[in-house]
């Protein structure tokens, strides 16, 4: 039995990792030095390649999404959160501390800010990353969600920027309650802080984290990014 995990990740026309749920798990898989090979899935061959491995689908959002993983034991886990405690479970050691009492504090802030940002990023995604294989599944699928078209969707860029200000804000305070930080914790690293530099990491990538750094916060999100730099190192195989 292989020792290796195998991590599904949505690829790139750069052949890198882009997209912030699976950066949640790279994170992690780098952090904790597990080894991991990654296989690149284009959108439309999520559903028909994990139902082929027998994943079933997920109980809310999209049915089949990235990432996932493949285990040693032959098992498979699909979505960013039960991955985490999956590998946490397994590979104690480093701990991703999901006991952190700042992890709620902080998907509850992201819950309120990624959904604004849509019209900045989503737009961007097919322009800046995807193969045509997966832009001809990604546009038409999003349009649908946004009923209109993704040019339509990034005029409200602006709009979106401005209205995330309260919950970056949020952010930094969550940061600077622990002076001697970088990271939510302090000076330990947890998947907190991933949970946040996965989503500044695709933002940074599509040329927009400066629509954030220009709002409450710079000082503190730029230093928690910059303090997670080598486990962002890893980003194509």
């Amino acid at each position: 039995m292989s020792a290796e995990i195998v991590f599904f990740d949505l690829p790139s026309r750069a052949g890198k990792a882009w997209s912030l749920n699976p950066w949640k798990t790279r994170l992690a898989l780098n952090y904790k030095g597990l080894p991991y090979r990654t296989e690149w899935i284009e959108y439309p061959d999520l559903r028909p390649t994990f139902q082929g491995l027998g994943i079933p689908p997920n109980e809310t959002g999209f049915a089949y999404s990235s990432p996932a993983i493949g285990l040693p034991d032959g098992s498979y886990v699909m979505e960013s959160r039960k991955i985490a405690s999956a590998l946490e479970e397994r590979y104690p050691t480093p701990s991703l501390h999901l006991d952190s009492p700042y992890l709620p504090r902080v998907e509850a802030v992201l819950s309120k800010l990624l959904p604004g940002l849509r019209p900045i990023f989503v737009p961007l995604v097919p322009k800046v990353f995807l193969n045509p294989r997966s832009q001809e599944y990604f546009i038409p699928d999003r349009e649908r969600t946004f009923g209109k078209s993704l040019d339509e969707v990034s005029q409200g860029a602006d709009q979106a920027a401005e209205d995330s200000r309260p919950y970056v804000a949020q952010l930094a305070e969550l940061l600077r309650e622990n002076q001697d930080g970088p990271f939510f914790a302090g000076k330990q690293v947890g998947y907190a802080d991933f949970m946040v530099v996965a989503f500044l990491r695709m933002l940074t990538l599509l040329g927009a984290a400066d629509k954030l750094w220009k709002e409450d916060g710079e000082k503190e999100l730029k230093g928690l990014y910059q303090a997670c730099e080598k486990w962002l190192e890893r980003d194509s195989y």
